[in-house]
């Protein structure tokens, strides 16, 4: 299978999590499927969420909704069935974490004492992953072949960055690479779905490296009733896997560039 891979860093990142916004924006470890894809939709200029809002609800009088309703941002429509794969860099993939506290000093945006709004946002610190892009029947090859010459060449419509526009990101080492299907698997490099993949109580750890287990629900999809998210839990690990456990689908989903394991989502 023909992919595009590439290096995907930045100084700082911010991936909102929306379920916590009491004290503080909390960020997921990792960049997830639907962040990406927004950064693949900014390389090739598609519409996002406000795009998206102008159509299904036209500038007029009182903003009725049109007749003909976008029901997902072109970014994500055109993407949603493309397959990615993300291996994260660093100290057995972890990335540190910092809070950062604004002010907000314009009157009306708070009802507190002096009207100042502290906003504390947590930020992934000299976030590092190489992406893959799996070019196979989930993206039109045409798609498929325009980004690849858009990364290739370093163009991008608009500025991709990670989370939020405070975060700009750096995106080096593109390349088209073909992938085999992977076989017998010892150790998976990438982060994957943890629904049926179980690790050996007693198996080895990746030479090398001490023990890492991470785990987190994580967005894969958006749903059609009000584009929210839709979760999954992916698995970030260095133990051993249990061939046992291994399914046909996973399998599908699991692929070799040289020594290095990947899992598409």
């Amino acid at each position: 299978m023909q992919a595009l891979r590439f290096e995907l860093k930045g100084e700082t990142a911010f991936f909102k999590k929306p379920d916590v916004n009491s004290y503080a924006y909390f960020t997921y470890s990792h960049i997830h499927k639907l962040a990406l894809f927004g950064i693949l939709g900014a390389i090739l200029g598609l519409g996002g969420y406000a795009q998206q809002y102008d159509v299904n609800f036209p500038l007029t009088g009182n903003r009725k909704q049109a007749k003909d309703v976008q029901v997902f941002p072109e970014f994500y429509h055109v993407f949603q069935h493309a397959r990615v794969s993300v291996v994260p860099h660093g100290d057995r993939g972890y990335f540190a974490k910092k809070v950062q506290i604004f002010n907000n000093t314009v009157g009306y945006a708070s009802q507190e004492e002096g009207n100042v709004l502290n906003v504390r946002e947590q930020w992934l610190e000299k976030p590092h992953w190489t992406i893959y892009v799996a070019g196979d029947e989930g993206l039109d090859a045409a798609t498929f072949a325009k980004l690849s010459n858009a990364v290739l060449q370093a163009q991008s419509v608009y500025m991709p960055y990670l989370g939020k526009n405070d975060h700009p990101a750096a995106i080096i080492n593109p390349v088209l690479v073909e992938l085999e299907q992977a076989e017998q698997v010892q150790f998976i490099d990438s982060l994957h779905c943890s629904g049926t993949i179980g690790y050996e109580a007693r198996g080895e750890i990746k030479p090398g490296q001490g023990k890492c287990f991470f785990k987190e629900f994580m967005p894969v999809a958006l749903n059609v009733e009000n584009n929210g998210y839709v979760f999954s839990p992916l698995v970030l690990t260095n133990h051993e896997i249990d061939q046992r456990s291994i399914s046909e689908s996973d399998y599908r989903k699991l692929y070799r560039d040289g020594e290095c394991v990947l899992y598409f989502i």
